[in-house]
């Protein structure tokens, strides 16, 4: 009987450990050797209890947190430990796990790595990169803290601050960071790239701005923070990593899996400014090995600069593809990018791209906190109207994940957060004087998944709107006076008068429109009375939320 039994439990202990293999993920060995030409790194995964970042002998390792070398990936043993192959130009870094956070910086940037570069960088460097570090030390232990952590949590998001000056550093902590100061709602931040505007000493009063927000905060590596003297595409983030730590990274909040990809591939040639969106092997195969980890069940973020819809010079179809057979065994997923300065909403379906699952994989293409970099008039607080080039006015983004769900939103700088479109009809309609008169309407986050429709005087028919695929009217007046303002040489005018004090009108010109991709239109004719009428416009989203706005139609006489 006792036998019975025992093979009863065993059998049942056997069953409940073979999940179904949609949700199953491996455990990996603690240790990897190293081989001829490589040094053996070891060190601790560990409970810093007293917070000196320290391992003092009292204090518990953590088992089952990955490490890794920027390309194998190992799990630390029950005693907290892990091994390492690793090169002369290697970064060894954890995967910050569910429920536990990494020390920070003053600049509150997470400290989760160790650079291992005993030769430094190369003379050539405009800007510095990291020291010689002298010998692989005999342990690398990283400590981490308990965090109370939830699955229902709010992120924000900044696309291209990209100052080109310590003015244009100005600009952003005074358009954007202040109006995050003392939210309390925020897990972390993250900025997906062009940190800076080629300018790499700008990293420092960047991150000097940003931590005043008081969030751990993630970065990406763009093609203006690359090292342009690097040698090849590998070095070329050696000043990147000298400040943020590893290129090509993940971590873990809630169910939620964030993977970070350095995706510009700069030309191996110093001085180069030429490059290419994709991925090198040695990504893909941490991207792989680290989706070997992951539940099937949770959501997986792949965070870039380069958005993954864009192919040729930008990046490469062939590696969207390979990036596409990892992930095709998860059921949620979301790419997140900026660099174009335009906010838009990609969806891959099965039949159409080379996304494999029945549900498609959204790609979102940030808006960026710089606009169209920082351009246009001063507004009155003497901040450029720095308006993208689809319409949408500058500023960056919200997404609030629960599980493996997420919302997305818009935040427009400035502004507040019920400002979702902008709606434009001509001044001064004349009644009856012609069958077209357009209403526009520029819903920032609208994508093809969103329906729109418009009232005129409150009537009870709502009538739908049509989405079109052309550049922001709005934005096509802006653009029109930045050429009017070049023919008349206002620029060269204006610094050269002496007459007033004046700071000289410095900057670029705006940039020609582009097509939008979340525009709607209606023709609402010019049959109306002569007066004012009430324009009502409803959006509703992808997540089936509605948001309205209203505008002002003047009608006269013919």
């Amino acid at each position: 009987m006792k036998y019975f039994f025992s093979l009863f439990i065993m059998l049942f202990a056997l069953a409940a450990c073979q999940t179904p293999e949609s949700n199953s993920a491996s455990q990996l060995p603690y240790s990897i050797k190293a081989e001829v030409g490589e040094e053996q790194a070891t060190g601790y995964v560990y409970h810093d209890q007293n917070e000196n970042r320290k391992k003092d002998a009292s204090e518990p390792g953590i088992a089952g947190v990955a490490v890794s070398n920027g390309t194998d990936i190992v799990q630390t043993n029950a005693d907290g430990a892990w091994e390492l192959p690793v090169s002369d130009d290697a970064v060894i870094f954890l995967v910050k796990p569910k429920d536990w956070m990494t020390p920070v910086n003053d600049d509150f940037l997470p400290q989760f790595y160790y650079l291992h570069k005993p030769n430094g960088y190369p003379d050539n460097y405009k800007y510095k990169a990291t020291e010689p570090t002298g010998p692989l030390p005999a342990e690398i232990n990283f400590p981490l803290y308990p965090e109370t952590s939830s699955d229902d949590f709010k992120i924000v998001v900044f696309g291209d601050p990209q100052p080109y000056s310590i003015k244009d550093v100005d600009f952003f902590a005074e358009d954007i960071v202040t109006e995050l100061i003392d939210r309390t709602d925020l897990e972390f931040g993250i900025t997906m790239g062009d940190i800076v505007g080629d300018d790499l000493e700008l990293f420092s009063p960047v991150n000097q701005a940003v931590a005043k927000i008081g969030i751990p905060w993630h970065n990406v590596l763009g093609n203006h923070d690359v090292n342009y003297m690097a040698p090849n595409d590998k070095m070329s983030s050696a000043t990147y990593e000298s400040v943020f730590g590893p290129a090509t990274y993940a971590f873990v909040y809630g169910d939620v899996h964030f993977i970070v990809v350095d995706d510009v591939i700069h030309k191996d040639e110093a001085g180069s400014r030429s490059y290419t969106g994709g991925l090198r092997p040695d990504q893909f195969e941490f991207v792989e090995n680290y989706l070997g980890t992951v539940p099937k069940d949770d959501l997986i973020v792949i965070s870039m600069h380069i958005p993954l819809v864009e192919h040729g010079r930008s990046f490469r179809q062939s590696d969207q593809k390979k990036l596409f057979d990892l992930l095709k065994d998860f059921p949620h997923t979301l790419s997140i990018s900026a660099h174009t300065h335009v906010q838009e909403h990609k969806y891959f379906h099965q039949d159409s791209t080379d996304w494999q699952r029945p549900e498609p994989h959204h790609h979102f293409n940030v808006g960026t906190t710089s606009g169209s970099w920082w351009n246009g008039m001063r507004n009155e607080n003497d901040v450029p109207h720095t308006m993208m080039r689809d319409g949408t006015p500058n500023g960056y983004s919200f997404i609030n994940f629960k599980g493996a769900e997420y919302v997305i939103d818009w935040k427009s700088a400035g502004s507040p957060m019920n400002h979702q479109m902008n709606v434009h009809v001509p001044r001064g309609i004349v009644s009856g004087s012609a069958d077209t008169t357009l209403l526009t309407v520029n819903f920032f986050n609208g994508d093809e998944y969103s329906e729109l429709s418009y009232r005129i005087n409150g009537s009870d028919a709502w009538q739908p709107m049509q989405q079109v695929y052309k550049p922001d009217p709005y934005f096509e007046k802006l653009g029109d006076r930045w050429k009017r303002f070049k023919a008349m040489k206002f620029r060269k005018q204006w610094n050269a008068d002496t007459t007033v004090d004046l700071p000289a009108l410095d900057g670029w010109d705006l940039p020609q429109p582009v097509y939008s991709s979340h525009l709607w239109e209606a023709n609402i004719g010019t049959d109306w009375p002569v007066g004012r009428h009430l324009i009502e416009v409803e959006a509703k989203d992808r997540y089936g939320r509605t948001f309205s706005a209203y505008h002002m139609m003047r009608v006269v006489e013919e």
